[in-house]
């Protein structure tokens, strides 16, 4: 984990698994779509579908988490700009309630 600003830190699925999953006082982007988001979603096929209503992200208020359908791609134009605003909004929102 590499703390990028004060309280917020970056890492990957194993930080997540080993280090923060069992803690209670985190809130946790996960950006990607696998596993998290198919998890979340429970779908079995290559992709969410698209009619649900959690195809782009899918909040967890009671787990303190925000759940992306983000996948990797060369180009930025196939990542749907909700995605990032609605990370962004959950972020700031426990930045700022930190004291």
């Amino acid at each position: 984990m590499i703390e990028i600003y004060k309280n917020l830190f970056i890492g990957n699925q194993d930080d997540y698994e080993i280090r923060v999953r069992a803690q209670a006082n985190w809130a946790v982007v996960h950006a990607c779509k696998e596993p998290y988001h198919r998890q979340a979603l429970g779908y079995k096929g290559r992709g969410a579908p698209k009619n649900h209503p959690e195809y782009l992200l899918a909040k967890r208020e009671n787990e303190n988490k925000i759940i992306l359908n983000l996948v990797d791609v060369d180009n930025p134009d196939w990542i749907n700009p909700i995605i990032i605003d609605e990370a962004l909004r959950f972020i700031h929102s426990y930045l700022i309630a930190l004291p």
